[in-house]
C-alpha cells in the first residue's frame, strides 16, 4: 500500500489556486458582459470585453501567484 504525506499534497493547492485565479474572473467577465450587452443592446461586443477583462484579470492573478511562490 502506497502512503502519502502531507508534503506530496501541495503541488494540489497551487493547481487550484490558479485553476480558480483563472476561472472566477473569467466567469465573472461574462455573467457582467452579458448583463451590460442587455442593457445597453450591444450583447456580443460587451461579452467579448468581458471575456477579455476575465481573462487578462485571471492571467494577472495566476502570474502573481506563481512569482509569489
Amino acid at each position: 500500500m502506497v502512503k502519502f504525506n502531507p508534503e506530496d499534497y501541495s503541488g494540489l493547492g497551487l493547481a487550484v489556486n490558479l485553476a480558480l485565479s483563472v476561472a472566477v474572473p473569467l466567469l465573472a467577465g461574462i455573467l457582467l458582459g452579458q448583463y451590460l450587452g442587455e442593457k445597453f443592446g450591444n450583447l456580443p461586443l460587451f461579452t467579448l470585453f468581458g471575456v477579455l477583462l476575465g481573462l487578462f484579470a485571471g492571467f494577472r492573478q495566476a502570474i502573481r501567484l506563481l512569482l509569489k511562490k
